[in-house]
């Protein structure tokens, strides 16, 4: 999990505080974000089956919890968790280390469009949440992400913009070589949440489906 260091048990501390307390707790503990986390990690489990072996990067740790659940998912491959917030890096080190997660995770501290090294080298990688969103980029960042795919690896693509438009989306992998093999469009709480699968050239297209 990257480089060894003292756990610091007051930064622990504040950090699993903070996703409890007043500012972001209301949120973290509301149905709308747990039925998030629910159908994010449905999506995963029905479309994303990991070998054995698999390597898995994701995109965006936030509060870390996609990163914890990946963890878990692992086959004896390992896991790559990019972020450029150096505090969310920090977090998801010693917070994995802290609960004894055996997984082998490498945290990158880390802007990953300067991101090298990782062409072709995982099954699966992932974005979720307001990761693309925040980064304020579109093409440029999934076209980064279809780099990091090893031959016949797949995308695994949430997003919840609400100008997003899953034909942009369909247009851009087209014309990178890939296309969205499974896409779903989920409504719940007045929220649009859009979820893909992406792969290479080959499978089918799937029309959405309406949750």
């Amino acid at each position: 999990m990257g480089k060894e260091r003292n756990m610091d048990k007051d930064f622990l501390l504040r950090t699993y505080g903070s996703l409890y307390g007043p500012e972001a707790g209301p949120w973290n503990l509301s149905a709308e974000q747990k039925y998030l986390e629910y159908r994010a990690t449905a999506f995963f489990e029905e479309n994303f089956p990991v070998a054995e072996g698999e390597d898995i990067c994701n995109v965006g740790i936030g509060a870390g919890y996609w990163d914890r659940y990946l963890s878990y998912r692992l086959q004896g491959g390992g896991l790559v968790s990019i972020d450029l917030d150096p505090q969310i890096c920090r977090a998801l080190e010693e917070g994995l280390r802290n609960e004894g997660n055996p997984a082998p995770v490498r945290v990158i501290c880390k802007d990953v469009m300067e991101c090298e090294g990782l062409e072709g080298r995982f099954g699966i990688v992932t974005m979720t949440g307001s990761t693309r969103m925040e980064s304020g980029l579109f093409e440029s960042i999934l076209e980064k992400l279809f780099t990091f795919l090893k031959p016949g690896g797949s995308l695994f693509y949430q997003s919840l913009d609400p100008r997003e438009e899953a034909a942009a989306v369909e247009a851009l992998c087209q014309g990178q070589g890939f296309r969205v093999e499974k896409y779903l469009l989920d409504t719940r709480y007045g929220r649009k949440a859009q979820y893909w699968k992406i792969t290479a050239c080959g499978l089918a297209f799937q029309r959405p489906q309406q949750a």
